[in-house]
């Protein structure tokens, strides 16, 4: 009954984070045109700052991960939450684009950090409730990033500058990290055999199911940043709509993955993680079809509609399998597969790019509609066999 009450405070307190980290950082993305603006920078030396994030975050995984196997995810949580919060305000305090680059790698090096900890921490709670929660971690998230993009619309209604808003983030984070932190719980991963003792005593490479997960979730995140680099930029090139529209749309992406995450557990519980994996595939690669076919505005927001529904619990799910991959050793299967996740993070502003320049942004998007159907196809399989697995206990509860 005591860990139980334990329990159910870490969980709340870790959903804090998550929702902390959400919307810490959609205050500090969309003040990037602030920063732009402020020190006067092309598109082209704005690219290579930005880029700096997913180098500080690709480089600190691993670091990340050995950090929660010797120090514990509350205390490896802590400490990225509050390196988070130090570093948020210093992106308004530099004046050229190489310390601003700076200043945004190491945010992306702290946010490496918090990202493995309470992620790693949400997988301690979920083995130990026996019972899916990680889409529901990533849901506050998703809703944390609502909060902080409408913050930011107040803040700049009320004329408050790029260092008042970039502050106000820190400070949130900071606070709520160190309220949280009260009740996270000095929670442990259980060690279920020898291997996993080895695993904490040093470097250890990826196992087979690990390689196999970390490239889907590879996928799912090219999926992702391309979603969110790309899509305004599609229904005003493509669609030929206005940037209200557009930013819209972007909006009920958003939205489409906050519910689509808050639905997840009981749909994970009521079918299975490979059914919710397949129709999240299926379902991301028909709303893109559509985009594609069907280039109209409100075709288009419909279509990235679905996108968001069919992206919500992909990256969720495959950071609860990573966290599974190595027993006893959580954060290390996560960090390992964020290394890999985030190199397709890295990889698709890039491509995307290239191919909108050579062929156009209408047929570009045909590279995560093939992803999507990647991610549907590899469990296919797997989902017929659940299926197999469900009815057969069906008939021997009949039987008996």
């Amino acid at each position: 009954m005591f860990y139980s009450k334990v329990l159910r405070r870490a969980r709340i307190a870790t959903s804090a984070i998550f929702f902390a980290n959400g919307m810490v950082l959609a205050i500090w993305a969309t003040n990037i045109p602030g920063m732009k603006q402020a020190l006067a920078l092309s598109d082209q030396e704005l690219g290579f700052a930005l880029s700096a994030f997913a180098a500080g975050t690709m480089l600190t995984m691993y670091l990340a991960g050995a950090l929660v196997t010797r120090l514990g995810s509350r205390n490896t949580l802590l400490l990225g939450g509050l390196l988070v919060a130090f570093v948020v305000p210093m992106c308004a305090l530099v004046n050229t684009v190489v310390s601003l680059s700076i200043a945004i790698f190491l945010l992306g090096v702290a946010n490496s950090i918090l990202d493995i900890s309470m992620n790693t921490h949400g997988a301690i709670i979920e083995a130990d409730r026996g019972r899916p929660m990680m889409s529901s971690f990533h849901a506050v998230f998703s809703i944390g990033g609502l909060a902080g993009a409408s913050t930011v619309a107040t803040l700049l209604s009320n004329k408050l500058g790029l260092l008042q808003c970039l502050s106000l983030a820190g400070v949130l984070m900071g606070g709520i990290t160190l309220v949280a932190a009260r009740f996270l719980g000095n929670l442990q991963p259980k060690l279920k055999d020898n291997k996993s003792t080895a695993i904490l005593k040093g470097f250890s490479w990826p196992n087979r199911a690990l390689i196999c997960i970390a490239g889907l979730t590879f996928l799912s995140l090219f999926i992702e940043r391309t979603l969110i680099d790309w899509s305004s930029l599609y229904l005003i090139d493509v669609s030929h709509t206005s940037t209200n529209i557009a930013a819209f749309a972007f909006g009920a992406f958003s939205l489409a993955m906050a519910i689509g995450r808050l639905a997840g557990d009981f749909l994970i519980r009521r079918f299975g993680i490979n059914w919710l994996l397949t129709v999240s595939g299926a379902l991301g690669a028909l709303g893109l079809i559509v985009a594609i076919i069907f280039p109209q505005p409100t075709m288009s927001i419909v279509g990235f509609i679905a996108v968001g529904l069919g992206l919500s619990n992909m990256t969720p799910l495959l950071y609860s399998q990573a966290s599974r991959a190595f027993p006893g050793t959580p954060g290390l299967g996560l960090a390992m597969n964020g290394t890999m996740g985030y190199i397709g993070f890295l990889l698709a502003p890039i491509l995307i790019g290239f191919l909108s320049e050579s062929v156009g942004l209408k047929i570009a998007m045909v590279v995560p509609t093939v992803a999507f159907l990647l991610l549907m196809s590899s469990h296919l399989r797997k989902t017929r066999i659940d299926r197999q697995v469900i009815e057969l206990r069906r008939t021997q509860s009949l039987c008996s």
